[in-house]
C-alpha cells in the first residue's frame, strides 16, 4: 500500500470512529453489516512515517506527540533500527523521555505503530507528509 503520514493516519482513524458511531443501533451495539465501514477503512500493513517528541517510554513501546498535538503509541523490539543523529547504530536505552525522533514503521490495525526505524536526529521535514 502507499506511504501515509500521522496527519492522513488520524483522517482515517476519525473515519472510522464516524462510521463506527453512525453505525450502531439504538443500544450502541454494531451489527454485522455495521463492521464493514470499520473495515474498508483499516490502515493495515501502511507505510507510515512520525516525527514527534516522546512523551513517555516504557520496556519495548513509546508514547510520541507530534507538532499537531496528536498522540502516536509506536513499539519497537530486537528487529527495529535505531540510529543517532551522527547515523551510527543507537540502542533502545538512548530513548528518553523528551526527545525528539522520526519513526518509520508499519500503522498496525491497532492503531500502533510498529517501527522499522527509529531517528534520534529529531526532525527534518515537515511533521505530517504522506
Amino acid at each position: 500500500m502507499g506511504r501515509i503520514g500521522a496527519c492522513e493516519a488520524a483522517v482515517v482513524v476519525l473515519i472510522a470512529i464516524a462510521a463506527c458511531l453512525l453505525g450502531t443501533d439504538h443500544a450502541g451495539a454494531l451489527g454485522p453489516a455495521d463492521t464493514s465501514a470499520l473495515e474498508a477503512a483499516s490502515p493495515q500493513d501502511t507505510n507510515f512515517t512520525l516525527e514527534g517528541k516522546v512523551t513517555e517510554r516504557a520496556e519495548g513501546k513509546l508514547t510520541v506527540s507530534t507538532e499537531e498535538n496528536i498522540i502516536f503509541h509506536v513499539v519497537y523490539g530486537e528487529k527495529t533500527e535505531i540510529r543517532r543523529k551522527d547515523g551510527s547504530a543507537g540502542t533502545e536505552k538512548e530513548l528518553q523521555k523528551g526527545m525528539k525522533i522520526r519513526v518509520d514503521g508499519e500503522l498496525a490495525e491497532s492503531g500502533e505503530i510498529k517501527a522499522r526505524k527509529i531517528d534520534t536526529s529529531g526532525s527534518r521535514r515537515k511533521k505530517c507528509h504522506p
